[in-house]
């Protein structure tokens, strides 16, 4: 066996028995691990290259060694294996998604739920971005007798309604025309062209029917403006403090941001699509140099959706967390196109 070859199969091996046992692996211990005969003095070697080239750390002087951040760094991106889910886990997930498939908004915040359930991490999934969503339709449920509610769906799975009411009783024949007029001049369309100016053409182009529909254009504007602003759901923050392994000073940072709406948003905000896993010093955070971040997209048709993400302790089983969350991701963008009708 190349002298490279034994190194990454050591290397391997230490992460690995790190990420399950959370004990400094020793030479001795090793050499139990690996599936080639080496002798500990090879093995000490081999490590204290490792150590030199930064992929390993020794917490003290007589113990063994840790993978260092550069260390989980090559690991997940060169020798992680993927984890195959067991039918149980699938059935679980699915089943607890399904009973929130026909509400986006309950869907998210299932799917950050049962995430946290299976990983103890910290769970955050966040609605699709609505740069590019377009009105999939509008649908219009009778509240009262001069009251009503426009309910918005966005191609990217987004719910929105606002009630409105009338100078007029509101009958079902007066929702249906609601229904047949405003889906007629407004599906498929941006939300960001739901304007001011847009619903004065509307307007004028209604004529005298104009007179009848000004609250409801104008709930329909509001709907479209609300449904841009950010929306996360988040879950297992407690997961995260009962297991930190950090001073006392850390747990409170830690904390104050896990309870921070606007930290949170900054952190989901500031995901790239370059790294599904970003470990400690390369999210940025002082808060966050010991722990990393596992995140997976979700899509809806062809347009991109949202982001679920659990934030793990460094020393974690990556590759269990990683496919618990491909799985909830591709059962979110399934559920939602059923939802949405879309083939």
């Amino acid at each position: 066996m190349q002298q490279a070859q034994r190194k990454i199969k050591i290397l391997k091996a230490i992460v690995e028995a790190y990420i399950e046992n959370g004990e400094p692996v020793g030479s001795k211990v090793l050499c139990n691990l690996l599936d080639f005969p080496v002798s500990s003095a090879t093995v000490r070697n081999e490590m204290a290259e490792l150590s030199e080239l930064g992929l390993l750390t020794q917490p003290h002087t007589s113990a063994g060694r840790v993978p260092s951040e550069r260390g989980y760094r090559y690991y997940v991106e060169s020798l992680m294996e993927k984890k195959k889910l067991g039918g149980d886990v699938k059935a679980m997930i699915y089943d607890s998604l399904s009973s929130a498939g026909d509400d986006p908004e309950k869907l998210l915040h299932k799917a950050s739920d049962v995430v946290a359930e299976l990983t103890n991490a910290c769970v955050i999934s966040t609605t699709p971005s609505s740069e590019h969503a377009r009105i999939h339709c509008l649908k219009f449920v009778q509240t009262g007798r001069q009251t009503c509610m426009v309910v918005l769906i966005t191609s990217s799975g987004l719910i929105k309604t606002k009630l409105f009411k009338c100078d007029y009783l509101v009958t079902p024949d007066i929702v249906r025309i609601y229904e047949t007029l405003f889906n007629r001049n407004m599906e498929g369309l941006p939300l960001k062209s739901i304007t001011p100016a847009f619903v004065q053409t509307i307007a004028v182009e209604m004529g005298e029917l104009a007179m009848l529909v000004p609250n409801v254009l104008g709930a329909i504007m509001e709907a479209c403006s609300d449904i841009s602003d950010f929306n996360m759901a988040v879950s297992g923050r407690v997961n995260l403090l009962v297991n930190s392994e950090t001073d006392l000073h850390s747990l409170r940072m830690l904390t104050a941001f896990l309870h921070s709406d606007e930290a949170l948003e900054s952190l989901m905000l500031s995901i790239k699509n370059d790294k599904d896993i970003i470990i400690g010093s390369e999210i940025g955070l002082s808060t966050l140099i010991n722990y990393s971040v596992v995140y997976v997209p979700y899509s809806i048709e062809t347009s991109s959706g949202g982001h679920i993400a659990a934030i793990v302790p460094m020393r974690s089983d990556y590759a269990y967390i990683q496919s618990v969350l491909e799985y909830t991701a591709d059962c979110v963008s399934r559920l939602l196109k059923t939802l949405l009708m879309i083939e």
